[in-house]
């Protein structure tokens, strides 16, 4: 897959919110070797991975144009403060970059299930599925009205 960076304005077939050459930058400024060491197509698909990540979940509003690659931009949305976003908010960029990170250094990426229970013999392992903390990236993300996709349906 190539890489398709959106600029803003509703990029017809985008693959990431940040370029290469900008992901380059920050991480060389942070001196992290992981990250500038790897090899293009390895960073490329980092990126990309995080594009698809951070369009996993539903934000307020539309998308600014419907042939758009990602869910960014997006008319009608406002932040925490009732601000109109527009174009790609900061959070949003830092959230791509820091996926970006994750995904490079472990492709598993984001399972942070812990074990709650483990055997030697014979072999068994349990995850803990209980309610976690929200990562730093999600928190980013929720400056800017993401939300999962979770419909919970009661009972009256």
């Amino acid at each position: 897959m190539t890489l398709i960076t959106e600029t803003g304005s509703g990029v017809t077939g985008a693959t990431s919110y940040v370029s290469l050459a900008e992901a380059d930058s920050h991480f060389t400024a942070l001196a992290n070797d992981d990250w500038t060491s790897a090899a293009d197509g390895q960073r490329e698909e980092a990126l990309i991975r995080a594009a698809l990540h951070i369009d996993s979940f539903d934000y307020p509003g539309r998308v600014l144009d419907w042939d758009q690659g990602l869910k960014w931009p997006r008319s009608g949305a406002y932040d925490r403060d009732g601000r109109e976003i527009s174009g790609l908010p900061h959070a949003l960029r830092v959230a791509a970059l820091e996926l970006a990170d994750t995904f490079l250094k472990d492709g598993a990426g984001l399972d942070q299930r812990s074990i709650a229970r483990e055997k030697i013999g014979p072999i068994e392992v349990a995850y803990s599925n209980g309610r976690m903390e929200p990562s730093f990236v999600f928190r980013l993300l929720r400056q800017i009205g993401a939300r999962t996709g979770q419909n919970d349906v009661q009972r009256g």
